[in-house]
């Protein structure tokens, strides 16, 4: 599945904490195990995690590319393997400690993403929850709303929608916010995430 636990942490997230660099963001993925691989060609880009212990081990990815129209980062599409990640805790028990979040590695790769935007000075991040099946569709709605993004709208069948349909290539809704916005929360939340680990570890 895309997603892990539903389980809302954005009401308990840490306050205050200046946005992560590239160097925070690498020192968190190696305590957790996990070693993010970046690839660009032209305006696309794609973010690989890997077990670090064994780097056979592909726990997902996330994919998209720069708008050179507005200088927009467009997030079309992220995958998580939950079997190589549950491999991968097998293998080396302490490893992918997300404090119990079940999106911890989406935001992990998710932000690396976000930083990759603000070098190419993107003003916004823009995301289509496809809707392709009804239940899958709310969650991830559900998952990218937590994450800090707001509904524009819902991209249908409907003749004024077929730009928006070619940009991203089926229908949706149409999920969109400032990147200053994101890089500020989705560092709260990885804060929160790696507290919440470090205080299971402390009680376990």
């Amino acid at each position: 599945g895309t997603l892990g636990a539903a389980d809302d942490i954005s009401t308990s997230i840490t306050p205050d904490t200046n946005p992560w660099t590239m160097e925070d963001l690498d020192d968190y993925a190696s305590k957790v195990g996990v070693v993010l691989s970046w690839s660009t060609l032209g305006p696309g880009y794609r973010a690989v995690a890997r077990a670090a212990h064994n780097e056979s081990l592909v726990l997902g990815y996330v994919e998209g590319f720069v708008r050179p129209s507005g200088q927009i980062l467009h997030l079309d599409k992220m995958e998580i393997f939950q079997p190589m990640i549950q491999k991968a805790r097998t293998e080396q028990p302490e490893s992918l400690d997300f404090g119990g979040v079940g999106f911890g590695l989406g935001m992990l790769m998710g932000y690396r993403c976000l930083l990759h935007g603000q070098e190419q000075g993107c003003s916004v991040a823009e995301f289509l929850a496809i809707d392709d099946e009804d239940f899958q569709h709310r969650r991830l709605v559900r998952y990218y709303q937590q994450a800090g993004f707001k509904i524009v709208k819902y991209v249908g069948d409907d003749f004024q929608d077929i730009p928006d349909r070619l940009v991203w290539g089926g229908c949706g809704t149409l999920m969109r916010e400032d990147m200053k916005i994101l890089l500020g929360k989705w560092s709260r939340l990885l804060v929160t995430i790696k507290q919440r680990a470090e205080r299971r570890r402390l009680e376990s």
